[in-house]
């Protein structure tokens, strides 16, 4: 059998703040899954926050998963996260049929948007 990826997890270190960032660009709500993780179900695609708090592990935060999103319009997200006031870390650039661009997500992740031109 081929890999098939089917879930990715973020370590955060705040998880009321990552949660709510979350619920917000994701449009939709969390769902606990036991004492450290949550869980957003992205059209089939399983997104984990893992909160390690709750854990005896170390984590590295930030870029420790590139999450790349598809949505309509990357100019008019790009200016919906601008207006949350976080850091645009790659500018958006037209790369062959895409417009792209990377931003910081409160726990200092970055995050690839695109959308096909």
């Amino acid at each position: 059998m081929k890999p098939k990826l089917e879930s990715a997890y973020i370590a955060v270190e705040n998880i009321d703040r990552a949660i709510n960032f979350y619920e917000w660009f994701l449009e939709r709500s969390a769902a606990k899954k036991g004492e450290s993780l949550y869980l957003f179900d992205v059209d089939g695609f399983r997104l984990f926050l893992f909160d390690h708090n709750n854990e005896s592990e170390e984590v590295k935060y930030g870029d420790n998963c590139l999450l790349s999103f598809e949505v309509d319009d990357a100019e008019k997200t790009k200016e919906k996260i601008e207006d949350r006031n976080l850091k645009i870390v790659f500018p958006l650039t037209k790369i062959q049929d895409n417009l792209v661009f990377e931003f910081e997500d409160p726990e200092g992740n970055h995050i690839e948007v695109f959308s096909k031109v």
